[in-house]
């Protein structure tokens, strides 16, 4: 008979520290990251790697990001009407933000044979980026904690 008060407090206690265990865990996101916002910078990838190739197949080198917004702008304003962004908002100047809260990386090298791309999401507070190269090899990261 003794048997039964024991197994009952042996269980109200592991269901009692089941309902504290989350304070324990890890931290949890307070701004989760967007997925909307992420896959409007692959989008933005993937047309500069495509413009990068039609570039180069026709110049024999890669461009810059001046250059290819004046030599290949139809790549850049199918992205931005695809993913409903307005397509003002692309700028050519020489600030890193491409578009509001993204920051883009274009380095040609020296002798204009490839390129790396980096585009920062500065919105997410994970640090989100996505990065590819001549390889057209897209890959995404995020800050080290």
């Amino acid at each position: 008979m003794r048997k039964h008060p024991v197994i009952s407090s042996v269980l109200l206690l592991a269901l009692f520290l089941g309902v504290l265990t989350p304070q324990f865990a890890q931290n949890t996101l307070t701004n989760p990251p967007n997925p909307e916002r992420r896959t409007h910078i692959l989008g933005l990838l993937r047309a500069i790697n495509t413009a990068e190739v039609v570039y180069e197949s026709k110049y024999r080198s890669f461009g810059t990001w001046q250059d290819l917004l004046r030599y290949q702008p139809k790549y850049f304003e199918e992205v931005l009407s695809v993913n409903g962004l307005p397509q003002t908002s692309v700028r050519s100047g020489d600030a890193p933000e491409t578009l509001p809260g993204w920051n883009l990386r274009l380095n040609v090298h020296t002798d204009g044979q490839g390129y790396d791309v980096l585009i920062e999401d500065a919105a997410d507070k994970s640090g989100y980026a996505a990065l590819s190269d001549e390889r057209a090899v897209i890959r995404e990261c995020k800050w080290l904690q």
